[in-house]
């Protein structure tokens, strides 16, 4: 298994995703997620993983992502315009990366829990139709 490219808080290593082409209104733009495929700067096995910017600035691992309730998913990590994702790109292209864990997820989304999401959310069918492809992507590579 060949080693992952550790990720970075620079804007040109991620992905702006437009969430509503999985939703009822495709013609509309936005919300929109950042994603990035690569490694934990901290995992000494260099595992690639997809992670996703959160508002605060830090990267959190999908599957992480996709267990927060609907309502903490939006509030934790999608932005309203591209330009939201970038300003706050610009802020963390000095700073080494954060990566979000079940432990600090009670920082980052606050008490304010609420009802658990259903498998229907647009944001989530989104990123998983990401991971499909780029698991088709590494399968097709493969010998």
């Amino acid at each position: 298994m060949k080693a992952a490219k550790t990720i970075t808080n620079s804007y040109h290593d991620f992905r702006i995703l437009n969430v509503s082409k999985s939703t009822r209104h495709p013609e509309r733009r936005g919300p929109f997620m950042a994603i990035q495929e690569g490694s934990d700067p901290n995992d000494p096995q260099m595992r690639e993983c997809t992670f996703v910017l959160t508002r605060r600035g830090t990267w959190m691992h999908c599957y992480l992502f996709l267990l927060l309730p609907r309502p903490l998913r939006r509030q934790a990590a999608v932005f309203d315009t591209p330009q939201d994702i970038l300003a706050l790109a610009e802020e963390l292209s000095q700073k080494p990366v954060a990566i979000e864990t079940a432990m600090s997820l009670h920082d980052l989304i606050g008490s304010d829990v609420q009802a658990l999401a259903g498998d229907d959310d647009p944001t989530s069918q989104t990123l998983l139709a990401e991971l499909r492809k780029r698991k088709q992507g590494v399968a097709g590579t493969e010998g």
